[in-house]
């Protein structure tokens, strides 16, 4: 009889010791997930990818995890687009003063003021695409306070007559497309005898 209680004791200290760890286990994976979600929404996928990943170590079948490691992985690139218009967003610009500026000037002008204000930790690598030099005769006339990056770049290319991009690495503003309509019909036109 000793035996067997000292058995059912070990036995019901086991049974206790295992729900203890997975009670344990599942408090580490729900920490887990939350951790992540909060780095996917400060934009740091990479970070969100562990966090996801470990969720799914201690629980193979966490469905919440492992949705969200599939819409990181499937939605990567609209995610770093994302991430940089947030970053240009954060950066206040604290005055402007442009005067008739080219394009390249006044996006040159952005990309000194973005990397000073902060201390080089944003890089916005402006591309400028014209091969048909549409912006040749925009100018940029400005003057602004205390205005973030990214919105100072939309009243720059607005200007301009232009079109913002987002890629991975780069910035890249072009003119905006022209749509030409079907030629007018010709009229005949008076002759000119001024000459």
């Amino acid at each position: 009889m000793k035996k067997t209680t000292t058995m059912i004791v070990a036995l019901t200290l086991c049974v206790s010791a295992v729900a203890q760890a997975d009670d344990n286990a599942a408090k580490r994976a729900s920490s887990l997930y939350q951790q992540g979600i909060i780095a996917m929404n400060e934009g740091k996928y990479d970070i969100a990818k562990m966090s996801f990943q470990e969720v799914l170590r201690i629980n193979p079948k966490h469905l919440p995890a492992r949705k969200q490691l599939l819409f990181i992985s499937s939605n990567r690139n609209a995610l770093d687009i994302k991430d940089r218009k947030n970053t240009l967003r954060k950066v206040l610009i604290p005055k402007v003063n442009l005067d008739k500026a080219t394009v390249r000037e006044s996006l040159d002008m952005l990309a000194i003021q973005v990397e000073r204000e902060s201390n080089k930790k944003v890089l916005p690598n402006f591309i400028v695409q014209d091969p048909t030099g549409a912006f040749k005769n925009s100018r940029v006339t400005l003057r602004l306070n205390r205005i973030p990056a990214e919105t100072l770049l939309r009243y720059i290319v607005d200007q301009a007559g232009g079109h913002i991009r987002y890629d991975n690495h780069a910035i890249v503003v072009t003119p905006r497309i022209r749509v030409t309509s079907k030629p007018a019909p010709k009229v005949e036109e008076e002759p000119d005898f001024s000459e």
